[in-house]
């Protein structure tokens, strides 16, 4: 058996391979990685509606694209009470159209319910294993990496092998694979890979880290904190509600430091209406969608990707219409020849 390879063979092997693409964000197919975060924070949650994002076959998470087409999503929770995780996953799920509800049904899937609660002997990485292969899952997620832990996770040799093992699975089953790891409280600190004990294990081994977070006002958000293969300098993170259907509530991208140092529990002046107002003021006046983006980016301070999200969804709550031809205007707007007639 040949030990060496040369850059022309290598190369060739690559050339043959199907190509990786980017999962969601800055995470790609078949990589392995961490959401991380204080307890509390929503990590859970938003590990959830992610999963079930990519089952159904959504085409965007948190103004993120996906890729639009269902797969089979696995997720082991290890934590919590399958009992209680279903009641909530079923909130979730009535939050779906009646298409995205029929393939959620079939593409979404759980460990058995008497899984073990512990992955720390041989026998038991065995069973995670053999329940990932089993299940034919394209994108996995475990809930934690806490339930893992077979000495002390400060300890920098438990964290490799248990890193090390997780994505030894994900390369061996070829899987995008997300584990869930607890941080402690942040206490008013921007939240960073620094913030797991032993980071530095654990930023060696994963491809991607996305932290939650959870103000002292009680303000929520996602951070991008490193990708291996994208891009991970956002300016801003993404602030995100909590309602009762337990499916998160994107807000908007904000200044991470502005977030933390909230001194009440009031947000800023919520730039959707900042919006709607700016069109019910010129309500005789239509706008091209370059028009559009732009008095909006202007108006709020914001980016592109996040100007086109702001008239995607106050659009859609009919706060402002959308004519043909990719026109925006205000739901007060009245066509000349109407306005002749109503004369």
């Amino acid at each position: 058996m040949r030990k060496i390879i040369n850059f022309k063979e290598i190369t060739k092997l690559y050339r043959e391979m199907p190509p990786k693409k980017m999962l969601w964000s800055g995470v790609k197919e078949k990589s392995f990685g961490l959401v991380f975060g204080p307890s509390k924070s929503g990590k859970t949650i938003f590990c959830e509606n992610l999963g079930i994002s990519i089952a159904v076959g959504k085409k965007e998470f948190f103004d993120y694209p996906l890729e639009g087409i269902p797969k089979k999503v696995l997720f082991i929770g290890l934590e919590e009470h399958w009992e209680n995780r279903v009641e909530r996953n079923i909130k979730q799920f009535e939050t779906l159209n009646q298409e995205e509800q029929l393939v959620m049904e079939t593409n979404y899937l759980y460990q058995s319910i008497d899984f073990s609660k512990l992955v720390v002997k041989p026998e038991d990485w065995k069973n995670l294993r053999k329940t990932i292969a089993d299940s034919g899952a394209e994108v996995v997620f475990i809930d934690s990496i806490t339930r893992m832990n077979h000495g002390n996770l400060e300890d920098s040799v438990t964290a490799e092998k248990i890193m090390v093992r997780l994505r030894t699975i994900a390369q061996e089953l070829n899987i995008t694979l997300f584990a869930i790891h607890h941080t402690p409280k942040m206490f008013g600190k921007p939240i960073g890979i620094d913030s797991i004990k032993g980071s530095s294990t654990f930023a060696q081994e994963a491809d991607f880290a996305i932290g939650i977070n959870r103000t002292d006002k009680n303000y929520r958000y996602m951070k991008n904190v490193f990708f291996r293969y994208a891009s991970d300098d956002d300016e801003f993170v993404k602030e995100f509600i909590t309602p009762e259907s337990t499916w998160l509530e994107y807000i908007e991208e904000v200044d991470e430091n502005e977030i933390i140092q909230r001194s009440d529990r009031r947000r800023k002046d919520d730039k959707r209406d900042v919006i709607v107002n700016f069109f019910d003021k010129n309500y005789q006046t239509t706008y091209t969608s370059p028009e559009a983006l732009k008095y909006v980016m202007d108006l709020v301070g914001v980016k592109k990707r996040q100007a086109q999200t702001y008239l995607s969804e106050i659009t859609r709550s009919n706060k402002i219409q959308s004519l043909d031809g990719g026109i925006y205007c205000s739901v007060n707007y009245v066509a000349p020849n109407n306005r002749v007639n109503n004369e």
